[in-house]
């Protein structure tokens, strides 16, 4: 990402979140934002959003631990049902948060914040209700519209 779009990407970033603390640019091999998203269940879970070829490409959004799904099985693989992709290196869960041809390069890392939120909360309610995330996520066509991605 350039100097300017990283510019554009921390002041969003700082704008909504009013703690600094609760996130960081990290300027590494593989570039990523750590951030901090809290359910509304009151739960923290750390995420690392990796941008590799940020903004030409989606980038790839991760829960810095292993979560398990409703039945306690590790969320480890790609899995439809799930909404998740293959894991971090670090064995860390990997959220589906847009389809690959739907990533446009003016989305931003604030979006994909977002829609990792809302995974994460719909996630909570799995662990309460027993169902899959796909009873509660429709999957993205390549042809993203916001009406057709929340199911309930």
């Amino acid at each position: 990402m350039d100097a300017d779009r990283f510019n554009l990407e921390r002041s969003v970033i700082a704008n909504y979140m009013h703690n600094p603390s609760s996130y960081q640019f990290v300027n590494a091999a593989v570039p990523y934002l750590r951030i901090v998203a809290q359910t509304n269940g009151g739960t923290p879970y750390v995420l690392r959003i990796e941008c590799p070829d940020y903004p030409n490409s989606k980038p790839n959004a991760y829960v810095e631990c292993m979560l398990k799904d409703h039945n306690g099985n590790p969320m480890n693989s790609a899995s439809a049902t799930n909404h998740t992709l293959s894991p971090h290196s670090n064995n860390w869960t990997q959220i589906c948060h847009y389809h690959p041809n739907a990533w446009k390069p003016n989305m931003s890392l604030w979006m994909v914040y977002v829609r990792c939120v809302i995974w994460l909360n719909i996630y909570e309610k799995t662990l309460q209700s027993k169902q899959t995330m796909d009873y509660y996520l429709s999957h993205m066509s390549e042809t993203y519209s916001r009406e057709e991605y929340l199911r309930h």
